[in-house]
């Protein structure tokens, strides 16, 4: 394959993932070592800097973000869900947003039992947990991110996508 193809290959893999896809999956796939992967990935960085899609880095992996620069079309596209959070989701939430915490870590912060916090903010879809070394982790999702305002959610994206 030609260079562009392997350009065009990782714009399409990158296009249909929901999540962001690591480096490593994206090199089994297109048959290429690490390395090449992230010049084609820098490359594309750049080809795609004047449009309407940028490229996110998060540790190993790597999704499609929309340029921020046109932010105001994309949001009148999106129609938020107004959800007002209570005192104890938002503290919760604030707690995993500083770090990955177990339920044990969150509770013992807080003085009382997480669980039903805990529980909503997984069915809203604002938390998920991670399995690490036996231990359940929670963290915050990209849909909870989506919901921030637009000043904190950027200055967030620059601290959280990071290669």
């Amino acid at each position: 394959m030609k260079r562009e193809e392997y350009l065009y290959a990782i714009e399409s893999i990158l296009f249909v993932s929901v999540k962001p896809v690591s480096i490593d999956k994206i090199a089994s796939i297109i048959g290429l070592d690490k390395r090449s992967i992230l010049e084609l990935l820098s490359e594309l960085e750049n080809n795609l800097k004047e449009t309407g899609i940028n490229l996110a880095f998060e540790k190993n992996k790597v999704r499609m973000i929309p340029n921020a620069k046109y932010r105001r079309f994309f949001e009148k596209f999106i129609k938020k869900k107004k959800i007002t959070l209570s005192k104890n989701l938002i503290e919760v939430i604030g707690l995993i947003l500083k770090k990955k915490r177990t339920k044990d870590e969150i509770d013992k912060i807080r003085g009382v039992n997480s669980a039903r916090v805990i529980n909503e903010l997984l069915k809203l879809g604002y938390i998920e947990k991670e399995f690490f070394e036996g231990k359940i982790y929670y963290k915050v999702t990209d849909k909870f991110i989506e919901t921030l305002p637009e000043d904190i959610r950027e200055n967030l994206e620059s601290k959280l996508f990071k290669l």
